[in-house]
């Protein structure tokens, strides 16, 4: 380690930076992020601490800059992972990348007068931590890696992994093909090149949403964000919501039941049963049993299900329509004469969205 002073650098260029980085007390150590860097040990009046986590939804959380404290202030070897900071010339400090909850809580550490056994210079309130100097998407994929390979105690939500796969692939991060390191545009691949390019990216950066855990990911990354796909997934929320906005019945949003799927609405003299489905194997599960239930313990008259299969992409969805209409009869006719009445089909190519969406109409309204 070495023994200069702490100097408070002014940083104008690139070429500045590393050229005042070095007036830090520095030393090696191993990031879980990044394996072993050079890390500085910078003052915590020259960090811009957020008020929120930038890769976090919910937040810092309280609980976990508790027990982190716990650890900076008892373990002997102080802090044993460094965080990473980048430097804003603007705002004239350093901004972090990750590490939000370990410099949340040396900040505790010092405001209650701690000590961190390894923290190098008695009055002087700082981290230690190393400099991030890549592109912002480079920044977003070490943010995803560092929150998204958490340990159990503190795991980042399937909300927080979309909206950070979403932000790198805006920022053009997967513009280069993770395999052949290529440049290859993202939009201009099929619906099947992307999903292949994005799990790929993830199981090399992220490995626990690589997965399994991906298809869930997709699935909601691709309702919320301009993606460029061919064929449109839908959440149950929003087949509810172009329900209500384009049936014939006058059925709203306020008549549904908190749950959505399995609402019971009385419109006049008829009681209607709703089930929104967005997988065909929904059929082939606990839908026919569900919807048989609801329908004599309500008297239901006319059980209509609202249906996208997604996943099933533009050269099988119309296959996958037939056979779940064909099961849905069949339930029909050999267990429960008329469990379901009517099948509204969601517009999911690409084709159908530009005939459908826009006026309010259904690829198909069939009777069963």
């Amino acid at each position: 380690m070495s023994n200069s002073q702490v100097i408070k650098p002014n940083f104008n260029r690139g070429k500045a930076l590393m050229a005042n980085l070095q007036k830090y007390t520095n030393q090696r150590m191993d990031c879980p992020v990044s394996g072993r860097k050079k890390c500085y040990f910078v003052p915590l009046s020259d960090i811009d601490s957020f008020a929120h986590n930038p890769a976090r939804a919910s937040g810092t959380r309280s609980a976990k800059v508790t027990e982190l404290l716990d650890d900076l202030i008892t373990d002997p070897n102080g802090q044993l992972e460094p965080i990473c900071v980048e430097w804003n010339p603007a705002a004239g400090k350093f901004e972090i990348v990750f590490g939000c909850h370990r410099e949340w809580a040396t900040n505790d550490a010092y405001s209650k007068g701690y000590t961190i056994a390894n923290h190098p210079i008695k009055g002087v309130s700082g981290i230690w931590a190393w400099a991030f100097t890549g592109s912002a998407s480079e920044r977003t994929a070490l943010q995803m890696r560092e929150n998204g390979n958490k340990k159990p105690s503190s795991p980042a939500t399937k909300g927080e992994i979309v909206a950070m796969l979403g932000k790198y692939i805006s920022q053009g991060g997967l513009d280069i093909n993770p395999k052949t390191g290529l440049a290859s545009p993202f939009l201009a691949l099929s619906d099947l090149k992307k999903y292949e390019r994005a799990k790929l990216f993830m199981q090399n950066n992220t490995p626990q949403w690589g997965g399994r855990k991906f298809v869930g990911v997709w699935n909601i990354l691709s309702q919320s964000h301009n993606l460029g796909l061919n064929f449109k997934n839908y959440s149950k929320e929003m087949l509810a919501q172009y329900f209500c906005s384009n049936n014939p019945y006058g059925i709203t949003m306020a008549d549904l039941d908190e749950k959505l799927s399995g609402s019971v609405v009385q419109k006049g003299d008829i009681t209607y049963g709703i089930y929104f489905v967005t997988q065909k194997s929904e059929m082939s599960g606990a839908l026919p049993g569900n919807a048989t239930r609801l329908k004599v313990k309500h008297k239901i008259d006319h059980m209509i299900i609202v249906c996208s299969l997604n996943n099933a992409g533009d050269t099988r969805v119309v296959k996958h329509r037939s056979t779940f209409q064909r099961d849905a009869t069949f339930w029909n006719t050999l267990v429960h004469s008329k469990a379901f009445n009517e099948v509204f089909w969601m517009a999911q190519t690409k084709s159908e969205t530009t005939k459908h969406i826009l006026a309010g109409t259904w690829v198909a309204q069939i009777t069963i």
